[in-house]
C-alpha cells in the first residue's frame, strides 16, 4: 500500500455512519475529512463535539444546520472535492441517487446500507473478494 494517507468522506452520520467514522479516525493510513448529513440533531452536534466536520449533504440544508448550532464546513461537493472515497451510511435509496453524484466527482464509493447489489454491480465482502474490488470503478 502506498504511504499516502487516504482521504475519506462518510455521507450519513446515523447508526451506521457514527461507527464507520469512530472506525475512520483510528486508522493509521486514512484520514476521516468530514460528514456530510442533512440534520442537526443530538447525531450531529455529537460529530461537532468530537471535531469532525459537518458539511450539509443536501442543498438548502447548511442554513437550517447552522441555525440550529451546527458550524457548516461547506456542501457535500466540498466534501467530494477533497476526498478519495466515500462511505455512503444513508438511508436505503438515499444511496442510490447519490451514485451519480459520486461519479460526476471521481469519487470511488462504498455503501454501508441497505442498497440492492445491483447498484454498483459488486457485493464487498474483504475476507470473500478483496482483490475483485479493489479496481472496480463502480
Amino acid at each position: 500500500m502506498a504511504d499516502r494517507m487516504i482521504s475519506v468522506g462518510v455521507n450519513g452520520y446515523g447508526v451506521i455512519g457514527k461507527r464507520v467514522a469512530d472506525a475512520l479516525r483510528v486508522q493509521p493510513d486514512m484520514r476521516l475529512v468530514g460528514i456530510g448529513d442533512a440534520m442537526s440533531d443530538y447525531r450531529i452536534k455529537a460529530a461537532v463535539a468530537r471535531g469532525i466536520p459537518v458539511y450539509a449533504s443536501v442543498g438548502g440544508k447548511a442554513r437550517e444546520m447552522e441555525a440550529a448550532g451546527v458550524p457548516i464546513a461547506g456542501t457535500l461537493d466540498d466534501l467530494l472535492a477533497a476526498v478519495d472515497v466515500m462511505v455512503d451510511c444513508t438511508p436505503k435509496g438515499i444511496g442510490a441517487r447519490n451514485l451519480e453524484h459520486y461519479r460526476q466527482a471521481r469519487v470511488k464509493a462504498v455503501y454501508q446500507g441497505g442498497e440492492q447489489h445491483g447498484l454498483t454491480g459488486h457485493s464487498f465482502v474483504a475476507q470473500a473478494n478483496y482483490q475483485s474490488a479493489l479496481n472496480d470503478a463502480a
